[in-house]
């Protein structure tokens, strides 16, 4: 899964519209529901294979949504 985080931001960063912002967008969502935002574990993620999870352009970012209920 991390794997297509990537891509997708990859491709939302090389071609910067709509249709690639919601796609990156839902993969980075799904992301954070997978590991219950466990904020350390994403962060650590984040900073070794550049998600994007803090970049706001593409949409609203995940990291204040709650997954545990």
């Amino acid at each position: 899964m991390v794997d297509t985080v990537q891509r997708y931001y990859q491709k939302y960063l090389d071609k910067p519209n709509e249709a690639n912002a919601k796609a990156y967008c839902t993969w980075r969502l799904r992301l954070h529901r997978r590991l219950k935002n466990d904020q350390a574990l994403l962060e650590a993620i984040n900073e070794a294979r550049t998600l994007g999870l803090y970049d706001e352009k593409p949409g609203k970012t995940c990291w204040d949504l709650d997954f545990g209920g």
